[in-house]
């Protein structure tokens, strides 16, 4: 069984390897990416067309506008940098709460599920600011639940994530509220309450309030109204998300097993059945041999980040009622104090992390060889190209594919003035940035080998 450093290490070293490897093959150009980079380079300026999304959008854009205030020219490298600006900064999020938990390994359990469970599996629409709303949510509980007694430093602390937070867009809807209630209880709790302290603690309920207050008029005057009816028709399609359904399987499994018989999680049982699953997720990039859709799918993992906000939610209530709420009522909790249950608990959510990455490298992999195909063909043949007659129609290659990107995704990797724009496909008739035959000049930005 995985003791608390060797899982935390294990952790940290894991999810910062992942995120500079997906910052190197350009993963943050999977759809909106490249419009982003596009946008960019085109301004010279930060891409920042969404005051609910502001924040989070300026603080994962600022690697890539340091490089074009010096100068930097290159769009491959320039790729490289937005990528890494949107992985690290949710990634800087989670380690910030791994390091707090890492003396709890039922805290640092919970740290490592929501990575595992959540992260790894809706993360690769990284441009997507749930990341980042879902990252300081974590990090948020696991420090108030932490904190012996209200100090100046973590109301700091908490005063900078809540600024942060006010325009995280819509998932501050329900985590605004949450958040804010546990700040609340936090200082209702408190043994002692220095002004300062606690002054600083209710100051970030404010940001908390205002985000919410934020993502509560998205959604009464959204950016795009059709953009929202197709977020609400689509949340109900989790399911296509193949990791992100069988890692939570695994841990349904454990949980309902721990309240019904809690005495069972001191015992291998539970976490054999789980296993099953955990199984199932580790091979399954396997199932991209057949010729079916049931593999892991890059696009489906946005539609399910509606129903891992739920998870979010359940994991920040987990944490929240281990450390103060149930602590001494719930049997299960009562149980996993105990240095066996905790330690299966943390390597069972240690073992989720790590069945997700062959799913994760293989959908990095394709993504790679995605992005090799777009350049080919962008640089070999000149003017508009039409989509069916590309290689980006045929298989496996339109799995990756969305219709109104593939301009921009064109122009991104451009070698020269001249190189070809793949056009969307004939019967695509929504909106896109750019007419293909009239792209936006870019000037002295092109990729770079």
């Amino acid at each position: 069984m995985a003791t608390t450093t060797v899982a935390y290490r294990t952790t940290i070293c894991l999810i910062w390897a992942l995120a500079l490897w997906h910052s190197w093959e350009s993963r943050g150009l999977f759809v909106d990416g490249s419009a982003f980079l596009v946008q960019i380079a085109r301004r010279e300026w930060f891409f920042d067309f969404y005051d609910p999304r502001l924040f989070a959008m300026v603080v994962g854009q600022a690697p890539i506008i340091t490089a074009v205030f010096l100068g930097v020219t290159d769009l491959h490298l320039l790729a490289r940098l937005l990528s890494l600006g949107l992985f690290a900064l949710p990634t800087a999020l989670y380690t910030l709460a791994l390091v707090r938990a890492k003396d709890d390994p039922v805290l640092l359990a919970a740290v490592i599920a929501a990575i595992g469970v959540v992260f790894m599996t809706t993360s690769f629409f990284i441009v997507g600011e749930y990341n980042t709303a879902y990252a300081i949510a974590v990090l948020v509980a696991v420090r108030l639940v932490t904190a012996g007694r209200l100090t100046v430093l973590d109301g700091l602390f908490l005063v900078v994530i809540g600024v942060l937070a006010i325009r995280t867009y819509e998932a501050l809807i329900y985590l605004g509220p949450l958040l804010s209630a546990m700040i609340l209880h936090a200082v209702w709790r408190a043994p002692h309450r220095p002004w300062l302290a606690t002054g600083l603690h209710l100051l970030s309920v404010a940001g908390f309030i205002a985000g919410m207050m934020v993502a509560v008029r998205s959604l009464i005057r959204p950016y795009s109204v059709e953009h929202l009816d197709e977020t609400i028709e689509t949340a109900a399609n989790f399911w296509q998300n193949l990791q992100f359904d069988l890692a939570l399987a695994a841990v349904l499994v454990v949980v309902v097993w721990g309240l019904v018989r809690p005495r069972d999680l001191l015992a291998a049982r539970p976490y054999r059945w789980a296993a099953i699953w955990l199984a199932i997720v580790a091979l399954s990039p396997l199932l991209a041999l057949s010729d079916t859709l049931v593999r892991p799918l890059a696009k489906s993992q946005y539609v399910a980040r509606q129903a891992a906000g739920l998870v979010i939610i359940t994991i920040v209530l987990f944490i929240w009622c281990h450390g103060w709420l149930l602590r001494d009522r719930l049997a299960a909790f009562a149980v996993l104090r105990t240095p066996q249950a905790a330690r299966r608990f943390l390597t069972f959510a240690l073992l989720v992390l790590l069945a997700i990455v062959p799913a994760d490298v293989y959908l990095t992999r394709t993504w790679s060889a995605y992005l090799d195909v777009v350049r080919q063909e962008v640089r070999s043949k000149p003017g508009v190209i039409a989509f069916e007659d590309s290689a980006l129609a045929r298989h496996p290659y339109d799995l990756l594919v969305e219709a109104w990107i593939l301009p921009s995704q064109s122009l991104a990797v451009r070698g020269k003035q001249g190189d070809g724009i793949v056009a969307p496909p004939r019967d695509f008739k929504a909106w896109q940035p750019f007419s293909p035959d009239e792209p936006y000049p870019l000037g002295k930005f092109v990729w770079r080998e």
